[in-house]
């Protein structure tokens, strides 16, 4: 899951309003709050932070009736930049369970500073719908604005999610990118693919995270370079 101008806009505004409203959310609807940090911050086999780590802060709202809201900001620290911001996020959706299948709609909308992989800020939107049974999930969304102006997108992705062990936990990821629409920069986009297979294990109240991830078919570029997509991130969380 910003650029000194756009921090102080409207969206970061927003962000930190519904920071503030989660926070002091009724004790009826259950609240969460992770600090974590990343010696990467990838997206769908991309560095997005380009290959500098970050530090991010999660808060979430889930109602009882099945609505949930989310919001999270980011830093990403580089030798060249120092600490600086780097990603705010707000997702809103619906979940509702029918029998032992549970239903997900919702949006969600990402701001990127100049600090991460492109010299200017970025965002994209999305609209998504998915289900869950057991450790299984798939999801599709669809995206009229995906980090270009004029650009559309669908997304698929198929994930696993399971405990061989006590207090350890195994998250598997595949998903490939579509592209609909490159109105400004012409001619077709190759699908997209990406992968990612985590490990998790409880230490205390912290977690630690193991995760390899990558890509294709085109390389990853930031940093004036190219890369390889695959990567292997590590990381620490700890729920507020």
């Amino acid at each position: 899951m910003t650029a000194p101008a756009p921090a102080r806009g409207p969206w970061l505004r927003a962000a930190s309003l519904l920071c503030f409203s989660l926070m002091s959310a009724p004790a009826a609807a259950g609240v969460g709050a992770v600090v974590s940090a990343y010696s990467d911050s990838r997206f769908r086999g991309y560095s997005q932070s380009g290959g500098h780590p970050v530090g991010t802060i999660d808060l979430s709202w889930d109602d009882r009736s099945g609505l949930y809201v989310a919001a999270s900001g980011s830093i990403v620290v580089s030798r060249a930049d120092g600490i600086e911001p780097f990603e705010a996020q707000l997702n809103a959706g619906y979940a509702r369970q029918v029998a032992d299948v549970t239903f997900d709609i919702g949006a969600t909308h990402s701001e990127y500073s100049r600090y991460g992989r492109w010299a200017v800020p970025r965002s994209y939107t999305e609209l998504y719908a998915g289900a869950t049974y057991r450790i299984f999930s798939a999801r599709v969304g669809f995206s009229p604005h995906y980090f270009e102006p004029g650009t559309r997108t669908l997304y698929g992705e198929l994930n696993a999610n399971f405990s061989p062990a006590h207090k350890v936990a195994v998250a598997a990821h595949a998903g490939a990118l579509v592209p609909i629409d490159y109105r400004e920069q012409g001619g077709s986009k190759p699908v997209q693919y990406d992968w990612r297979l985590g490990i998790s294990r409880e230490l205390g109240h912290a977690s630690l995270h193991l995760i390899g991830s990558g890509g294709g078919p085109t390389p990853d570029v930031y940093n004036g370079s190219r890369h390889g997509r695959t990567a292997l991130v590590v990381g620490v969380s700890l729920p507020l």
